[in-house]
């Protein structure tokens, strides 16, 4: 057992992703993660997000509106891009955690329903490691500039099956004789 939570905080937030990605068993393992680590993937994901918006910022033109009132020849230019890169990266952090945060009571529904034990801790970490198929996803799209009608729905719904599949690969308790 104690190797096992060694190995546990030893892994690589790649690998942690890598394996979110398709694999619910996993995710139901990484509920014993730390915060810290969880946290850390949670800011990962969040970059993630994020690259769509940079690319957008960083491949401005001069006839970008990505900032209304600023032109390539404006000295603000420097001052407000970077501004506006640190808001919308904690504006995504700050999403992200509160979709997090709603979800993981949602997981504990999962969990009442399905008869397993779940604290809301361990229910909070299954979820945040359950978002990142559809942040993944929607991050590509976004890139790609891909606009799809109910873009939230779908989020949502891809986000709800993985709690739901990874709440059921938690074990059930051992009933005492």
């Amino acid at each position: 057992m104690n190797n096992r939570m060694g190995t546990m905080r030893s892994i690589s937030i790649f690998t942690i992703f890598y394996k979110s990605i398709y694999s619910v068993k996993e995710i139901a393992k990484y509920r014993f993660l730390g915060i810290g680590k969880t946290f850390q993937y949670v800011f990962f994901l969040a970059f993630l997000y994020f690259l769509p918006s940079l690319s957008t910022i960083l491949f401005i033109d001069k006839h970008s509106t990505t900032i209304p009132g600023f032109d390539l020849d404006t000295s603000g230019l420097f001052i407000m891009v970077p501004i506006y890169m640190l808001f919308t990266y904690v504006l995504n952090v700050g999403v992200i955690v509160a979709k997090i945060s709603i979800f993981a009571v949602v997981a504990l529904l999962f969990a009442k329903w399905g008869k397993r034990k779940l604290p809301y801790r361990q229910s909070w970490r299954l979820t945040a490691f359950s978002f990142t198929f559809p942040t993944l996803l929607f991050g590509i799209l976004s890139l790609l500039q891909i606009n799809i009608t109910a873009d939230y729905i779908i989020d949502f719904a891809i986000c709800l099956l993985y709690l739901f599949f990874g709440v059921r690969k938690i074990p059930k308790p051992k009933l005492k004789k």
